[in-house]
């Protein structure tokens, strides 16, 4: 039987390696336990074969993998792909997922378990991550591992690592490169010397690499995001020069790194999918774009006229890809049944447009599945399963919510603080105006909302802290 003193001695020692080995541990067992015994003997009904979940891309992504890793074994590793091609998929192209999966089947066997201590050492890697960012907030290790719990332990997270999905990849690298600007945003980083600036630069370097490893478009939203905390970090590093902080040599060079990552994510492959041409009366790009998005152009997007191209063309990516789900949803009457899709008649043709719905946008991407769609049956058993699961998440994510304000105001002087709340905030608001079907939302949006959940039960935390140390006193 382990000790608890003991337990407690190795996380004083060493908090993060601790927390890792935990969060490994208790994920690859879950995992197991699903795959190897509660979906095949307790929900048979759920059980799509292989431990899968039946109804998810999981189940397409093992196929593909299995059929990869049976040519590569045939012929070779020159026969391996990162990215699939419509050959192997019968279906969409490109999923990297399946191509990573392919070559661990190809040495191993062909089996979703194979998988598991891959996807649990991402899950651990995001967790420790998330546990690094609430303690600059905190200064105590063990609220800071608090409040990187519910993104550990929420059911939402099996599908990733109890399953097979791109989302383990992308959420850790998240919070790597949140973590990289952190360092960088840091005034100790620009006193102690450069060997921390590379370090916060490495750090957002691996991110990005984990996040474009699965979604190309990551590059993009990573250089918004960028260029969006380059320019808010650069008028704190002219206050900081102004009180004579730092030296001005050090806060130009400190700006300049900081839109030195932007600018070098130019140069990363663009999704083309990103680029969409606005109406010829206001734009000479001559971007390609697919039919779907030459239809909304044409006939229904209303070119701001004053924004450059650059900006433009985001906003115009997310009403396209708002209009894929609204317009070319495969089981759209399902859906509309099961009530998955929600404000489906609500389409964004302008970015004045986008500025109106920002409000609902706001109240889905953080609040949403509301109460009502815990309760109401989904399309088939599964789905009316991960519902509840759901209503069970959101309660929790309520009552954190509750304490981002006062943790806002009791941090406010912290830019460890503004900085995961606005990088939260901006990839929830993102995935809320493009994703207007909840089931979708729910998993794409699980970790940037989980960064507000966190900063919000940190606060909670150390009120209840703050609160126990002046009735002792």
């Amino acid at each position: 039987m382990v000790n608890i003193d003991n337990l407690r001695v190795w996380f004083q020692q060493a908090p993060y390696r601790v927390f890792w080995a935990a969060v490994f541990c208790t994920t690859s067992a879950i995992a197991l336990t699903v795959q190897l015994i509660v979906l095949p003997y307790l929900l048979p009904g759920l059980h799509a074969g292989n431990g899968l979940l039946v109804g998810g891309d999981w189940v397409t992504f093992h196929e593909v993998a299995s059929r990869l890793a049976e040519k590569i074994n045939a012929q070779g590793w020159q026969a391996w792909t990162l990215r699939p091609t419509a050959e192997l998929t019968a279906g969409p192209e490109g999923q990297s997922t399946a191509g990573i999966a392919a070559a661990i089947y190809a040495i191993t066997v062909s089996k979703p378990y194979v998988l598991i201590p891959l996807n649990a050492a991402l899950h651990a890697t995001a967790a420790v991550t998330l546990m690094r960012i609430a303690r600059y907030l905190t200064g105590d290790d063990f609220t800071a591992m608090c409040a990187a719990l519910p993104f550990v332990l929420f059911p939402s997270a099996m599908t990733w690592y109890a399953q097979i999905h791109k989302d383990g990849f992308y959420f850790a690298g998240a919070f790597l490169c949140l973590y990289g600007w952190m360092l960088l945003a840091r005034l100790p980083t620009w006193q102690s010397g450069w060997r921390t600036v590379l370090a916060g630069l490495a750090w957002i370097g691996a991110g990005v690499a984990l996040m474009g490893l699965v979604r190309t478009y990551s590059f993009q939203v990573v250089q918004g995001v960028g260029f969006v905390f380059a320019t808010g970090l650069s008028m704190l590093f002219i206050v900081r020069g102004v009180k004579k902080q730092l030296p001005w040599k050090t806060c130009t060079a400190a700006i300049a790194v900081l839109f030195l990552v932007p600018l070098l994510l130019r140069l990363a492959p663009v999704d083309t999918k990103l680029s969409y041409k606005v109406p010829e009366a206001t734009s000479t790009t001559g971007l390609t774009v697919d039919s779907h998005g030459e239809a909304l152009v044409r006939d229904h997007w209303r070119a701001s006229g004053w924004l450059p191209n650059l900006i433009e063309n985001k906003f115009l990516w997310l009403a396209v890809q708002r209009d894929g789900y609204i317009l070319r949803e495969p089981d759209m009457e399902q859906h509309q049944k099961a009530g998955s899709m929600i404000d489906r008649d609500v389409r964004l043709f302008s970015v004045s447009d986008f500025v109106v719905y920002l409000p609902r946008a706001a109240q889905i991407g953080l609040l949403a599945p509301f109460p009502i769609h815990w309760i109401t049956p989904g399309a088939s058993t599964a789905g009316s399963l991960m519902r509840q699961l759901a209503g069970v998440e959101m309660i929790g994510v309520y009552c954190a919510l509750l304490f981002l304000p006062y943790a806002m105001w009791h941090w406010r002087g912290k830019v460890e603080m503004w900085l995961p709340v606005v990088f939260g905030t901006m990839l929830v608001l993102v995935y809320a105006f493009s994703t207007p079907n909840l089931g979708s939302l729910h998993r794409q949006r699980y970790g940037f909302l989980m960064l507000l959940v966190g900063v919000g039960l940190a606060g909670c935390l150390s009120a209840l802290k703050l609160r126990a140390s002046r009735q002792a006193d």
